[in-house]
């Protein structure tokens, strides 16, 4: 069978492909979900791929009204209105002959249009003197042949007004459910595919957002099959950037590709650490630091008053900052981005300032285990060598877990870093190795010193 890509960003990966042609899918889910916004943003991709949609509304909403919604968002484009995209209003029918007079109409524009995507908006069952579901059933059937005849995939959008249709009973091929998920004081958008015909999707439920670009989809990181490995070019070390510590490793420094968690309080320099290791960026090797609250300014100045020049790195490009996004982000949200962003700037070197960022997220209690242990794969698999930054409190109350590693996220890094305020040392500061695999290290604990020089051991 032939698929009808969406071309709406993740749905697609989803879906393992798209809808398929001539099919009929029900969009279920309440008021404010972003069906009609999803609906008009594959309608308008269709147009600008040359071909034609029409768009049904069964309530009594004016078209106009609508498209003054819609066109906030980039992908309206006003000339394609009824030009490319159709919109007609079949409520009138409906409420005076129910949905069979609907599919006349229905026939007679989809054949007048050419169109190969019919969308029916508000699609519910008021009529009492109907058995409940027969006229739906009846419905759905027309369409089905209707759509096979004529190449048209069908979406059908309800809320559940009135009496709401009777998904499971009926001959779609495909149900897409659609909730606004609350969590205490916050809340996220989630889908889940309930029915798909004639293909294997992402099962379970995935976040989306609804931006000024339409809906953006982000598939479960952890159900996703993985991406094939790439070899990582350079030697077979990496500096952590501070010398008596890369000295005392079997090989002069991290293992490319290894995943390090820099554990340690507030104020014992994690972050300062993590800049060391950045500060040896060039454009061949780039680097990103998926920064907490500092902006790229704050963390220059951070860097030179211990002597590192972050500033050059940045004005070449070999360094980027991004700093996390707002407390509304979901967990594969902020997962997608960060390996979309390691992609786009092929970076060899990743900090991530702040684990707990990750964690105060709606669902990384349920996933977080998995969902970090799959993030790590995927950036071995890039041939990125990473660096986590952990700070015990921060991460008890985002998880209001007492764990200080997060209820065993230690297990899935290859290193484990312990840094520490510590009296004895000459800068109140110690480091001490927790965890090394695939290395050896002569030492397991350094004083460290963060001066103008940049961090230093003893």
């Amino acid at each position: 069978m032939k698929r009808f890509p969406t071309t709406v960003p993740g749905l697609d990966e989803i879906l393992h492909g798209g809808l398929f042609e001539g099919g009929v899918y029900i969009l279920e889910g309440p008021p404010g979900a972003g069906k009609t916004t999803l609906a008009n943003q594959i309608a308008f991709s269709l147009a600008v791929r040359g071909g034609k949609a029409l768009y049904v509304t069964m309530l009594a909403e004016s078209h106009s009204r609508m498209l003054q919604h819609m066109l906030g968002q980039s992908f309206c484009q006003p000339e394609l209105v009824n030009a490319s995209v159709l919109y007609l209003s079949g409520y009138r029918e409906l409420e005076e002959h129910g949905l069979k007079a609907v599919v006349p109409l229905l026939r007679g524009e989809m054949a007048r249009h050419q169109a190969s995507l019919l969308i029916v908006d508000g699609l519910v069952v008021e009529r009492e003197d109907e058995r409940p579901g027969e006229g739906v059933r009846q419905f759905v059937h027309e369409l089905q042949s209707l759509g096979s005849a004529m190449g048209c995939t069908c979406l059908l959008l309800t809320s559940g007004h009135g009496r709401p249709l009777n998904a499971e009973q009926t001959m779609v091929d495909g149900i897409l459910t659609f909730e606004d998920y609350s969590y205490h004081w916050r809340s996220e958008r989630r889908i889940q595919v309930r029915k798909f015909r004639g293909s294997a999707v992402e099962r379970g439920k995935h976040t989306f957002c609804i931006t000024d670009d339409g809906l953006r989809f982000f598939p479960r990181l952890e159900g996703l099959p993985p991406t094939p490995a790439r070899r990582g070019g350079g030697t077979s070390s990496v500096s952590l950037g501070v010398a008596g510590f890369d000295a005392a490793l079997q090989d002069g420094g991290l293992a490319r590709g290894s995943s390090t968690l820099l554990v340690g309080d507030s104020g014992s320099g994690k972050t300062v650490l993590s800049l060391a290791f950045l500060s040896a960026a060039s454009r061949e090797e780039p680097a990103l630091i998926f920064a907490g609250t500092e902006t790229a300014a704050e963390l220059v100045r951070a860097g030179e008053g211990c002597g590192l020049p972050l500033a050059a790195a940045l004005e070449t490009g070999a360094l980027s900052v991004h700093v996390q996004g707002s407390e509304d982000e979901a967990l594969d949200e902020m997962g997608h981005k960060l390996l979309r962003l390691v992609d786009e700037r092929q970076a060899s070197r990743l900090v991530v300032d702040g684990l707990a960022a990750l964690a105060d997220t709606v669902a990384f209690p349920e996933r977080g285990y998995r969902f970090v242990g799959r993030l790590l794969r995927e950036l071995k698999g890039r041939g990125v060598t990473s660096v986590f930054t952990l700070d015990p409190s921060a991460l008890a109350a985002a998880t209001g877990s007492a764990a200080p590693d997060g209820n065993g996220l230690a297990a899935w890094f290859d290193n484990v870093l312990h840094l520490a305020r510590h009296d004895g040392a000459p800068d109140g500061r110690r480091l001490t190795i927790g965890k090394l695999r695939a290395a050896r290290a002569t030492r397991s604990s350094f004083d460290l010193r963060l001066g103008a020089c940049g961090p230093t051991t003893d």
